[in-house]
């Protein structure tokens, strides 16, 4: 199926990227607007950089979190590749 959820397999639609089902994007617990907002209001209060920046800092380290994980873990298929 072209359009599979990425979380469960079901038949679903883009979203940020991903193909994602109703059902995954309900469970998901996305912010709403107003929910954003107060944390950018909260934020910004005490910290001397953006809550955007902050968001965009976060998604940097999790994607080279990801990249070594993913790395390590080829390395591993690899070897195991190699060794039988």
């Amino acid at each position: 199926m072209k359009n599979t959820c990425v979380l469960c397999g079901s038949a679903g639609e883009e979203f940020c990227g991903y193909i994602v089902c109703d059902a995954c994007r309900s469970a998901l617990g996305l912010f709403t607007d107003a929910t954003i907002k107060k944390h950018m209001r909260l934020f910004e209060s005490g910290e001397d950089h953006s809550y955007e920046e902050e968001v965009r800092n976060r998604l940097d380290l999790m994607e080279k979190d990801y990249i070594r994980k993913r790395i390590k873990l080829l390395h591993i298929k690899e070897r195991i590749e190699n060794l039988g």
